[in-house]
């Protein structure tokens, strides 16, 4: 009984240990970003904040530029069907219903996604482009 105790604690660590390492992950990262000069934070404060928040960098990347999932930065898609994807997506992406993500924060991730400068032409690039 007392073993049991004891792994549940040391579980119980391990995952406070690992939670600790994922905020300062993001925290080191938005500051990175920051410093960079990559995220309109001052114009959408609360779009970049709600982005994070929702965990949409997990597969789109904290411009938007992709991953796991699609480019979603500076997209020409208008916001009622960004809207109506987000809430009832048609592949591998969990659905966001307003009891999750409000209205208001949909709004503003759209807008901080729309206020992202485009990504460079690969051809722009040296290391790319072979220069």
């Amino acid at each position: 009984m007392r073993m049991r105790n004891y792994s549940a604690m040391g579980v119980a660590i391990l995952v406070c240990v690992a939670l600790q390492g994922q905020v300062r992950i993001v925290a080191a990262q938005d500051k990175l970003l920051d410093f960079l000069g990559e995220v309109n934070d001052a114009e959408h404060p609360r779009g970049y904040r709600d982005y994070v928040e929702m965990q949409c960098w997990e597969c789109h990347g904290y411009q938007g530029n992709g991953g796991t999932g699609p480019v979603i930065a500076n997209g020409p898609m208008p916001y009622e069907a960004f809207a109506n994807y987000v809430r009832r997506p048609a592949n591998t992406m969990p659905a966001y219903s307003p009891n999750v993500l409000s209205e208001g924060q949909l709004r503003n991730i759209y807008e901080y996604l729309h206020a992202l400068p485009p990504s460079p032409d690969a051809a722009d690039i040296p290391l790319l482009s072979g220069e």
